[in-house]
């Protein structure tokens, strides 16, 4: 059934919980698989490889992810990862594209995209899934009012943009972020970031739902353009920016970017800081589905499975530092400290994931009229 409700509950990142072992076999790789898995993992290793397309996930994440997924399913030392990394809008129009000419490279399809993934699957573009892991999830990802079209569309993670400025640069020693007011100061002026909502359906679902919620989106570009920000799309170069004080604050940058530079170079922890909004946290749930007619079928719907699984969600938290909807679910400690806890934020959602999309082009007119 699909989901597409009002955020409505906070507080779902909580204790970790063990997983029922009940019909449930050990694998050579020491993993708990069911029978299901096991026929899956079998042909898999046949298949040898998948391929991921997603906007999200690092080098480094993919670096660990391919190794851990072979591993936890038994698939061999040879057997391929291959992550595709996009913008979201870009990743949405490849697989449309594939789909549309019934051509398919691509496997698994993850990104936040409520609106495209509805009308794929109703043109049945994606497989069936049987997941072991989908109901340690269902609860939280419904509670939290994001979308899901199981069996065939899963919701396993989501992330939030937060401001982000790094407080050694000239005039950003005072600078503290806590509304959106906040991020369109005058004192920010030749320091700010525009986020391009024209390429990425999440910063555009983003400025919709804080709309819904009362924030006038369109009086804060007017005052953002009086910063006289650079217009840039991708968080890494973003981040980049603010590091060598390029343009020291963005506006909507993840909090796993910041992590993921102090990793780098730790001494980046004491400059660079996180803010949040009181106006609201947008929960961006990423939705994940095997796409029907791909050249490893059997890989593609274990790979699904793997990101609602702990050790999958080890894997994406520990190297993005973003939320798991895995019920009892505990962050690896390296990435805690870059997480907000959720029970102590005001989260919002949409009224319609699936019908927001129809609100793009205006949503994204008014930007285009003060930035390009």
């Amino acid at each position: 059934m699909k989901k597409y409700l009002r955020l409505c509950s906070t507080g779902f990142i909580a204790a970790a919980v063990a997983v029922s072992s009940i019909g449930m076999v050990t694998d050579a790789s020491g993993a708990m698989l069911s029978a299901g898995e096991k026929k899956l993992a079998r042909a898999a290793k046949k298949e040898g490889a998948v391929v991921l397309i997603n906007p999200l996930f690092s080098d480094r994440t993919a670096k660990r992810m391919g190794p851990a997924f072979a591993k936890f399913y038994g698939l061999g030392s040879g057997f391929k990862f291959n992550n595709i990394r996009k913008g979201t809008g870009s990743t949405v129009a490849t697989v449309r594209q594939e789909i549309r000419a019934g051509k398919f490279t691509i496997d698994v399809h993850l990104v936040s995209a409520p609106g495209f993934f509805y009308a794929a699957q109703k043109r049945g573009a994606f497989s069936k899934l049987n997941s072991v892991y989908w109901k340690d999830s269902v609860e939280l990802v419904e509670k939290a009012g994001q979308y899901h079209n199981y069996p065939y569309v899963v919701t396993p993670l989501a992330y939030t943009f937060q401001p982000v400025w790094n407080s050694s640069c000239p005039g950003m020693k005072d600078i503290t972020i806590n509304s959106y007011e906040d991020a369109v100061q005058i004192a920010l002026k030749g320091k700010t970031i525009s986020p391009d909502i024209t390429k990425s359906f999440t910063y555009t679902n983003t400025v919709i739902s804080l709309m819904e919620n009362g924030v006038d989106m369109n009086a804060i570009w007017d005052k953002l353009k009086l910063t006289d920000p650079i217009v840039e799309f991708r968080t890494e170069p973003k981040i980049q920016m603010v590091i060598a004080c390029e343009r020291p604050f963005d506006m909507m940058n993840l909090s796993g970017r910041v992590y993921q530079n102090v990793l780098k170079k730790p001494a980046l922890a004491k400059i660079l800081k996180i803010g949040s909004y009181k106006e609201g946290q947008v929960l961006l749930g990423n939705q994940a589905a095997a796409v029907k007619g791909g050249p490893h079928p059997n890989a593609a719907k274990l790979l699904v499975d793997f990101l609602l699984s702990k050790e999958g969600a080890d894997i994406f938290v520990e190297g993005e530092a973003i939320y798991s909807f895995r019920k009892g679910y505990v962050a690896p400690a390296a990435a805690r400290p870059y997480l907000l806890d959720l029970s102590k934020h005001k989260l919002l959602g949409l009224k319609d994931w699936v019908g927001a999309q129809k609100k793009f082009k205006k949503v994204r007119g008014e930007w285009i009229k003060r930035f390009k």
